[in-house]
Parts: structure tokens; sequence; C-alpha cells
């Protein structure tokens, strides 16, 4: 049935015997020897959740439509490179090459390798870098995951291209930062006990972090 937009000034002006009818029209359940003011409000509230669900849409989606992938492109068709800091010693990077760069190594007779490398710098504005490392690549790789072993804290990771005569760079991230480490890291030593609440000591967290200090204290340290 069809709700009627209803209003309290024409609720007001109906008898209560007609205010019971149409609460009974609408199946709205009324106690007997209710007060006629709270009648009205049952019926105001009625018609204002009518009112909402008229412009509530209704989507539905087809079996197709519902359906999601479960596998990701294994390329973009893009020739890129990414970094994710994993902790402060380690940056997991992943990269992608296009087609046609893919087929302009394979025909280059001075093509050697292929390269991840990273320059650091000791300060974010600096042109040179002060520190490299590299890492050799073939291809087919598209990830890997670099020990940052400089302890400068400013780094660029590049792919590059090796052709004997030096490396020429296709792809490049933005400069990165290390963040800073906690004091509650940099202060940790063996023997040492740390000033922390109770609830944090009984969740755990001094050893999570001793234990953490000493997989990572030496690029702690250079920080």
């Amino acid at each position: 049935m069809d709700t009627q937009i209803l209003s309290r000034q024409q609720l007001e002006s109906l008898s209560t015997q007609d205010l019971l009818n149409l609460s009974d029209d609408y199946g709205i359940d009324i106690p007997e020897d209710l007060n006629r003011r709270f009648i009205i409000e049952e019926l105001l509230e009625f018609a204002d959740e009518q009112e909402d669900k008229k412009y509530t849409p209704e989507v539905n989606l087809t079996d197709e439509e519902m359906k999601i992938s479960s596998n990701l492109p294994t390329t973009y068709n893009e020739t890129s490179i990414h970094a994710i800091i994993h902790d402060p010693a380690w940056v997991f990077v992943f990269w992608d090459i296009s087609a046609s760069d893919l087929e302009s190594l394979r025909t280059n007779q001075n093509f050697k390798n292929l390269l991840i490398h990273v320059a650091f710098y000791d300060n974010e504005t600096d042109e040179k870098p002060a520190d490299t490392i590299d890492t050799k690549i073939s291809l087919e790789d598209r990830m890997q995951y670099i020990l940052l072993s400089s302890p400068k804290k400013h780094f660029i990771v590049n792919l590059a291209v090796n052709t004997g005569n030096g490396y020429r760079i296709i792809a490049h991230t933005e400069m990165i930062t290390i963040p800073k480490s906690s004091p509650l890291l940099e202060d940790l030593q063996p023997g040492r006990r740390l000033e922390m609440p109770p609830l944090v000591r009984l969740s755990g967290m001094e050893d999570l972090l001793r234990e953490y200090y000493l997989t990572h204290r030496e690029s702690l340290h250079n920080q």
C-alpha cells in the first residue's frame, strides 16, 4: 500500500478514532488507551521511515559484476620502480619494465645486465650521492629486498641498465628518508631497564623492543 505524505498539522486535525483507523491501515500496533499525541508521533515516525526507503537506491549486481579477480596482472607495461621501507635495515623494491623497453634491451648487443642502484645522500637537497650500492638483477626479476648497508638516511632507488660503459638509469623513486627511530629503541641497551607505563609493559612491548634492537642495533646506531 502506498503511503501518503503525513504532516503533523494534518494528523492533529483528525479525531482519535481516525488516527487509530489510520494506524491500523498502516499496520502500526497501537496499545489501548494510548494518548493521541503519542499516536501522532508513531504515525509521523512511520511516515519518515517510508520516506527514507524511497530514497534508498537498490543496487543489483550480476554474478559477473560481483566477481573479483584473485590474480593481479604480471605487468602494467610501464617502466617504473617503487620502494617500501620494511624496517631501518631493509627496503622492499619492486619494478616493472614495458614490453618495448624489454625488447630494446634484448636486442641491444651491448646489454650486460640490469641492476638496482641505490644512491645514499647526507641531505635531502644534495645532488651528488655520498654512497652507493648495486645489486644485479635479471630481466625476469620484478622484486628484491635490499639491505641498507650505508649509515646515510636519505636514498633514491634506481633501476639501471649496464651496457659495459657505465650504467643508464631507466626509472627511479623519489628520495626516501628513513624515519627516525623511537627514543625507546635508541635508549635500549642490554641490562638497561626502560621506563614505560605498566600497561605497555604487560603487553610484552619491552621484550619486543629488545629483540628488535638485537636484530637491527647496527642500523639503529648509524642513524
